[in-house]
């Protein structure tokens, strides 16, 4: 039994599988406990990059990030911040991703997320930003915020088609994280052709309905008050 139990273990920290994990943000239906439902069992990956001092104790904060951030230490949002330049090029209409401040959003989206989530994610930035997962891994003995474009891209495709799951699952998460927060932000929708969300309207009045004739809601409809009651006489 207990070898069955290590060989799942294994299976679900390393192999691969048909079955595609799918990634909830918060107010999805699914799984509301853990961000990454399947891919972070790959715990001996998390343990050699993920540990969030050692992993970014080099990453120099950018100086054109914005804060405070609730969630992300400046180091990890400057991880991010560098991501989504990647994932987001420039495009004609579109806002660049700091015209938006989406570091913050990032980090205003990770706040929803129970704390096992947001320890998730900050464990994922880790192991990503750490170079010696990327040396070992990818064969890149530099932090992603010290690669230049190049070398940034080969990581985030090596993390797209990895043979480990926690990398393949952690690569649709940043993807995710990073699309949602900037398509979420309004100075992007004229590029999209989206007007916005419809206007509310105020507080609908309602008329008062007439009692049924009960003590709490008046006397029925037509009938008229009680007269005084005479002396002597019950009511």
């Amino acid at each position: 039994m207990r070898q069955v139990w290590t060989y799942n273990l294994r299976l679900l920290m390393f192999g691969r599988s048909r079955h595609r994990e799918r990634i909830l943000l918060p107010g999805e239906s699914e799984g509301r406990r853990s961000f990454l439902k399947y891919g972070l069992a790959g715990g001996a990956l998390l343990a050699l990059g993920g540990g969030t001092f050692l992993a970014t104790r080099r990453t120099r904060p950018a100086s054109n990030l914005t804060g405070p951030f609730s969630v992300l230490s400046p180091e990890e949002a400057t991880v991010f911040m560098e991501l989504s330049e990647r994932l987001l090029p420039p495009r004609p209409g579109f806002p660049a991703p700091l015209d938006v401040e989406l570091p913050k959003r990032i980090d205003a989206l990770l706040g929803l997320m129970p704390v096992e989530g947001q320890r998730e994610v900050k464990q994922l930035v880790g192991l990503f930003e750490n170079a010696l997962a990327g040396f070992l891994l990818d064969g890149q003995w530099r932090t992603f915020t010290a690669s230049n474009h190049e070398q940034q891209d080969a990581r985030i495709r090596a993390w797209q088609r990895s043979r480990f799951r926690v990398r393949r699952t952690g690569f649709r998460a940043f993807k995710k994280i990073v699309y949602s927060s900037y398509y979420g932000a309004p100075e992007t929708w004229p590029a999209l052709g989206y007007p916005g969300p419809p206007p509310t309207g105020g507080p609908v009045l309602r008329e008062p309905r007439p009692g049924s004739g009960t003590i709490t809601e008046g006397n029925p409809a037509g009938l008229p008050p009680p007269g005084p009651v005479s002396p002597g006489v019950k009511p």
